[in-house]
This record gives C-alpha cells, structure tokens and sequence, in this order.
C-alpha cells in the first residue's frame, strides 16, 4: 500500500473517532434532564450544554477531515473505511452512555466490520 494511502486511512481514522465521539456527546447531551420553567431560555439550555457543544464540533471536524480524504483519494476507498465507527459506537455506547448493547448488535457490528474487510481486500491490488 502506498505512503498516500496510509495518509488517507490515517485521515479517516481520526474522522471516524472524531464523529464516533461526537455522537455519543451529542446523545448524552440531549438526555439531560430538561430544566424545569424558564421558558425558552430553560430549553435553550437544555440544548447548548457542554456536551451538544462538544459533540457539535467534533462531527464538524469530521465533515472537515472527511472532505479531505475525499479530495484525496476515492470514494469507493473512503467510505468504507468510516464503516468503522459502527464499531466505536457500540463501544462507545456500551462504556460511556452505559447502553444496553445486545449480543446480536454486536454481531452486526462484526459483520459489517467482515464487509469492511473484504472490501479493504479488493482494494489491495489497486495502485
């Protein structure tokens, strides 16, 4: 594999462990608890907590890392290599938003880390 795709997955790694960590925020965020009265104000706080904040940005420098490998190298290459965040996710779900990840989510998520795979497979032929 080329110096220029390891820059691409290296990319797309940061990217995926950018919008993974970010979604989880963004969960967490919006499950706080509403705070009583207030009006709109009350909801405004609700939504601008640390952690939409957070997760706001962090997606956002996913878009950003995500155009930049898409600049750089197919899309057929690309967007399979995010198929990772499925993986972060229940992780993530599992240990920091303390979800209940069922054995069959968990077998979703190694299949579609297979497919992940076999395509990576096809890829290593190519120039």
């Amino acid at each position: 594999m080329t110096a220029e795709k390891w820059r691409v997955i290296g990319v797309v790694m940061l990217a995926v462990l950018a919008v993974s960590v970010g979604e989880a925020m963004l969960s967490r965020g919006m499950k706080t608890p509403d705070v009583p009265g207030g009006g709109g104000w009350a909801q405004a706080r609700n939504v601008l907590n640390v952690y939409v904040i957070g997760g706001t940005l962090l997606m956002m420098l996913y878009f950003g890392l995500y155009m930049l490998a898409l600049k750089w190298a197919d899309f057929s290459f690309v967007l399979p290599l995010t198929a990772v965040s499925y993986l972060l996710g229940a992780i993530l779900a599992k240990y920091f938003l303390h979800e209940n990840v069922t054995p069959l989510r968990w077998i979703g998520t190694l299949v579609i880390m297979l497919g992940v795979a076999i395509v990576g497979w096809g890829e290593a032929g190519k120039p």
